[in-house]
């Protein structure tokens, strides 16, 4: 029996399992694709850091593309042990050693000499974190730790609207969803808006009030299962999201 047939199946508990339980290769690749998987979802956490904290573009880049390919050629699968049960506490101790030992070394990765392990648009990155003002790394007085959580919990909420966009698209819905996305952080109830966007979508203004009702409750709800996947325990799920809403400035 696979790691999937006898346990948890979250992300990260796969991961862990995978580094305390003697499994076979189909247990070691299960829990290296969800590592995989979840580096792939949350690197802009990791470089939005390393650029506070004084980095080029061009040196977080290179340093998170070398940090991810370590950390899974090195199989470090075995070190992720319950200790660890947070995959964000566990990232950002394995990075900030990652970089330490680079540092002591002087061997910091150049551009070409590593093979990309994810897609990492840090241009886009950037640009969209000059338009944020103080939230972002411009800030000169902001705390990298602070940054670090900040990022992770808005990889959070563009991992979970961007699943609920596919599977609106996939009903067909998704123009539906386009205009009733902004909706989901908005405490905008200005009457007029509403009104327009009821119109928009042929529904009564009773209708329309549902339907963000609906969506709302969709998202808090596959919000929750997106932090589940980072914990190992599910018992950490209710302090994690509390941490989510911390880090946002939410209550």
């Amino acid at each position: 029996m696979t790691l999937a047939g006898r346990l948890p199946s979250t992300r990260w508990s796969l991961v862990v399992r995978a580094g305390v339980i003697s499994g076979d290769a189909s247990d070691r690749q299960l829990a290296r694709q969800s590592l995989e998987e979840l580096c792939a979802i949350y690197w802009p956490a990791l470089y939005g850091y390393l650029r506070r904290r004084g980095r080029s573009r061009q040196d977080s880049e290179d340093l998170i593309q070398g940090f991810f390919a370590n950390l899974l050629e090195r199989d470090s699968i075995a070190a992720a042990d319950a200790s660890r049960g947070r995959f964000r506490a566990f990232l950002y101790s394995s990075l900030d050693h990652y970089v330490a030992n680079e540092h002591r070394r002087e061997t910091a990765v150049k551009r070409g000499g590593t093979v990309s392990t994810f897609s990492i648009d840090a241009e886009s990155f950037d640009n969209a974190d000059r338009s944020v003002g103080t939230d972002g790394i411009a800030d000169q007085n902001a705390d990298p730790a602070a940054l670090f959580d900040r990022q992770w919990a808005l990889c959070l909420i563009r991992q979970t609207i961007a699943e609920l966009r596919r599977e609106y698209e996939a009903k067909g819905k998704g123009e539906w969803f386009a205009k009733l996305a902004p909706m989901l952080t908005s405490t905008d109830t200005d009457a007029p808006s509403r009104t327009q966007l009821a119109a928009d979508l042929g529904l009564s203004a009773t209708a329309l009030k549902v339907a963000i009702h609906r969506l709302r409750a969709t998202y808090r709800a596959r919000l929750l299962e997106a932090v589940a996947q980072t914990v190992e325990n599910p018992d950490d799920s209710g302090r994690e999201r509390q941490w989510l809403f911390d880090a946002l400035g939410r209550h």
